[in-house]
């Protein structure tokens, strides 16, 4: 029997097993995919998590493709730009995962790669997972990092469906492209855009330039997403049309996502149990990323199982602490960024956007909340209260 199994080899899978291993844990690490595989993302986070990971130090060369300096975010009438410098680093999530999946089998996770789990069933000494090559795994504890369409948080009926207002379905694509194309079209700053709610739909487009790849992407809010495959074709031909990309560009590559961006569930553990990232909707409401927040809790969900994994304290209330030390560290930045997501997603987001013009301290705050350059759960009323600041500057300059 394992000490612990994780579902989902993904940042915040196998960020868990490693802290686990590392202390010596009998860990079986399961995904459905063989490594290394691409994983349909924009591939951005911010420069701090390698000081939060000093382990990435040494392997960064193996996955960052750039650092994005300056940020540009386009109203939904497409009249108002807002520009601000905030540092992005930029990925491609083929290697970034596999050096967080190698980290994880240096310490000795155990993998099972290009195997499905399908179900679980959890008593009072154990969990057993169910694969679908026939095998199970048996376990003292389980942790769900299996995404947004978890299986772990649908068994343990911790989160059975998303409401569709939760959800953001989206396209994205890895286009390849010159350096010296990528520089023409970006600058050497590497600017990277966003689009906000395009179409009028709730929702944004995105290009995150890289070394040698342009990734762009659209994702639009559940409810409204039917038709979202023509909505990215009109998107492509709009950045061929200005020049963001070439007119000659091959989306062979383009791939769907699912990102919970509606808030995390009300509940992350139960009993022997615990969900990390996006199975539990820890995800940037206004930008869908994830990486950072699923690392973050990965780390912790470790530590708090390898304390309760010596007195073999796994019941509920046993493993409530989880979510009170991840909600400590970013729980209540992303319900700050919800109310941020709401209103720039609202009838007033053009208004904004032109205030948001008229101040460069402004647009700085908003391309760092962007970029997730920024740290804090205070961001949205210091946001809030700079376009306040600005207005009342504007009406009493004469």
């Amino acid at each position: 029997m394992y000490d612990v199994a994780v579902i989902g080899a993904g940042p915040g899978g196998s960020t868990t097993a490693r802290y686990l291993a590392k202390q010596g844990y009998q860990v079986c690490l399961i995904d459905k995919d063989r490594f290394p595989r691409d994983k349909p993302c924009g591939g951005g986070f911010s420069p701090r998590l390698v000081d939060e990971f000093p382990y990435l130090r040494k392997r960064q060369g193996d996955f960052l493709r750039g650092v994005c300096r300056v940020g540009v975010i386009h109203s939904s009438n497409q009249k108002t730009v807002l520009r601000g410098r905030a540092d992005m680093a930029v990925a491609l999530r083929t290697d970034f995962d596999n050096v967080l999946l190698e980290s994880a089998l240096e310490y000795g996770a155990e993998p099972k790669m290009g195997i499905r789990a399908k179900s679980l069933q959890i008593d009072a000494n154990s969990v057993k997972v169910e694969l679908t090559n026939g095998d199970h795994v048996t376990a003292r504890a389980i942790v769900g990092a299996d995404g947004s369409t978890s299986m772990v948080a649908r068994e343990t009926q911790l989160n059975a469906k998303w409401p569709s207002n939760h959800i953001t379905a989206c396209r994205v694509v890895e286009i390849p492209a010159k350096t010296r194309d990528i520089i023409e079209r970006y600058s050497e700053e590497l600017e990277y855009h966003f689009f906000a709610n395009l179409g009028g739909l709730p929702g944004y487009g995105w290009i995150f330039p890289k070394l040698d790849t342009i990734n762009i992407g659209l994702g639009i809010v559940g409810r409204y997403a039917k038709g979202l495959l023509r909505y990215f074709e009109s998107f492509i031909k709009m950045l061929k049309r200005d020049g963001y990309i070439a007119k000659s560009a091959e989306l062979n590559a383009l791939k769907g996502a699912l990102l919970p961006t509606g808030g995390t569930i009300a509940k992350s553990y139960s009993e022997r149990c615990l969900l990390v990232g996006d199975s539990a909707g820890m995800v940037n409401p206004i930008t869908g990323g994830g990486i950072a927040h699923a690392m973050v809790a990965g780390k912790i969900a470790a530590a708090i199982l390898a304390r309760n994994l010596e007195n073999d304290a796994l019941d509920d209330s046993d493993l409530g602490k989880y979510q009170t030390q991840w909600m400590a560290e970013f729980g209540k930045e992303i319900k700050s960024q919800l109310i941020v997501q709401k209103v720039f997603t609202g009838v007033f987001a053009n208004t904004l956007f032109e205030i948001g013009a008229r101040d460069s301290v402004l647009q700085d705050t908003v391309s760092a909340m962007m970029s997730e350059a920024s740290a804090g759960r205070n961001d949205a009323y210091r946001l809030f209260g700079r376009f306040l600041y600005v207005c009342l500057r504007e009406a009493l300059t004469p």
